[in-house]
């Protein structure tokens, strides 16, 4: 089976070149990050990303889980609109499945979810955060859990406080169940941070397992991960280099398994 990471970038007018990569890639399971959901007609095409890639895959992978953060017609800052969405839509994080999501939920752990995009104190403040945690019915009565991830902000990429609760939070999740997991996503944390290293205690990080050197085109950071139970055997691991986006995606193969 195959699974895609990947964070799309609201910053980008990208969405036909997004299918075409992950239509190549051919995967069973996509992970979304900054995904937009359209709630009006007049929502401009940029914006309505999460609704084509559905739209697109829709025969392939049937079933799909969106997990909005936020609802707004633009992004503002200092209660000027400095990004127009054409109308409401959401922005969140979504997993496209070929097999049946038996449950999904929405769950914040940083504020709550918002009736407006208000840029003006991002950056010391960020706005809301939630995990998309979802299982899934495998064939011969498998199940599998995704835990897909848009990490709180930070600037050194280090984190504070609020991430290392975001990291425990995630962990809270995983130790529910005894079902294989996979938690997938953007998390904007350097490896060496300390919120990173509470995950590496319950799980492979196959970012720094494989000594990913970065995942931002032109940039030399790592911030997005995949993690894994022992329970999931490692076919493959790997990014895509690529300009869609202002992050690659990461692709692992993988089967239900122990590690080998």
């Amino acid at each position: 089976m195959r699974l895609v990471s990947f964070n799309i970038s609201i910053k980008k007018d990208n969405t036909p070149e997004v299918i075409d990569l992950l239509n190549n890639l051919a995967p069973d399971f996509i992970a979304l990050q900054e995904s937009m959901m359209p709630h009006e007609k007049t929502v401009f095409q940029r914006f309505r990303s999460g609704e084509d890639i559905s739209n697109y895959f829709s025969n392939r992978l049937q079933h799909s889980f969106f997990a909005p953060i936020y609802i707004a017609n633009c992004v503002t800052n200092n209660n000027i609109c400095v990004e127009d969405f054409g109308g409401k839509a959401e922005q969140g994080t979504q997993i496209l499945s070929k097999y049946e999501i038996c449950s999904a939920e929405n769950k914040f752990y940083y504020n709550n979810y918002k009736t407006n995009y208000d840029a003006t104190h991002f950056k010391e403040k960020d706005w809301a955060r939630s995990i998309l945690s979802a299982i899934i019915n495998l064939p011969d009565d498998n199940k599998i859990k995704i835990i897909n991830v848009h990490g709180i902000w930070n600037s050194t990429r280090l984190g504070d406080d609020r991430t290392i609760a975001q990291s425990e939070f995630i962990i809270s999740e995983l130790l529910k169940d005894k079902i294989p997991t996979i938690v997938v996503g953007d998390f904007n944390l350097s490896p060496e941070s300390p919120s990173i290293k509470i995950i590496e205690n319950h799980l492979t990080n196959l970012s720094v397992k494989y000594e990913l050197r970065t995942t931002r085109p032109e940039k030399d950071m790592v911030v997005d991960y995949i993690f894994i139970t022992d329970d999931i055997h490692v076919k493959d691991f790997r990014i895509v280099k690529t300009d869609v986006s202002d992050h690659f995606p990461l692709v692992l193969d993988f089967e239900i398994g122990p590690q080998r």
